[in-house]
């Protein structure tokens, strides 16, 4: 069951690929458009985004250290990603994007959050023995 908690939580996760409409848009001068030091965290959510599909594969086919240890450093990379924004978030506030004028800064934590649900949920050892039974 862990397991199949870590894989959804990593499908939910993968959403954070929405901002890749907002990539070109960075920097840009329409209404709502994000301020251009917010190209690097977008694309950064992008590849975190995407990168979860590859990552929910992984948890659902593969086995071994490469699966295992490439599902950690994700969410490792996912949590650095999330709170970097929330800094630049305090520097360079985007408050049009829509998920900020949802959720606000807590956005960032919320994210953060869930990545860190991961890696736990990563170092059971029954999600360990999926990884690494024979």
């Amino acid at each position: 069951m862990p397991t199949k908690a870590l894989l959804i939580l990593t499908l939910m996760l993968s959403g954070r690929a929405m901002t890749i409409p907002f990539i070109a848009r960075a920097g840009g001068s329409a209404p709502g458009d994000p301020p251009a030091a917010w190209l690097m965290p977008l694309t950064g959510d992008a590849v975190i985004g995407v990168g979860g599909l590859f990552i929910a594969w992984l948890i659902w086919k593969r086995k071994g250290l490469f699966a295992w240890s490439a599902v950690v450093v994700w969410n490792a990379i996912g949590i650095w990603d999330a709170l970097s924004a929330f800094m630049l978030h305090l520097t360079a506030p985007w408050p049009d994007f829509f998920m900020i004028r949802i959720f606000g800064a807590s956005m960032f934590f919320a994210a953060s959050a869930l990545h860190l649900a991961a890696l736990w949920l990563a170092s059971r050892s029954d999600v360990v023995r999926h990884f690494f039974k024979a």
